[in-house]
């Protein structure tokens, strides 16, 4: 995953990332985000791509601990763990 966007810790503590490999996976409440754990809900942001079309590669993680959020720098590349 490619980090996106890092919320700012007084409007929430999520991140969004670009999946680099298309796959499909289900978060777990083990599940981590670059090594910080992640609640095991997703959701999609409505990003869309240059051309209009949905952009259904980005996803929205909420972190469980906004003190995390410092972990995270936008470009930087993480991996997504404790998946099903």
């Amino acid at each position: 995953m490619r980090i996106e966007f890092v919320s700012p810790a007084q409007r929430g503590q999520y991140v969004l990332a670009r999946a680099i490999e298309k796959r499909d996976f289900t978060l777990t409440p083990s599940s981590r985000l670059g090594g910080v754990a992640i609640n095991p809900v997703i959701s999609q942001p409505r990003a869309l791509k240059k051309d209009g079309s949905p952009d259904l590669d980005i996803f929205a993680f909420q972190l469980k601990s906004a003190a995390d959020l410092s972990k995270f720098t936008v470009g930087s590349e993480v991996m997504l763990e404790g998946l099903l």
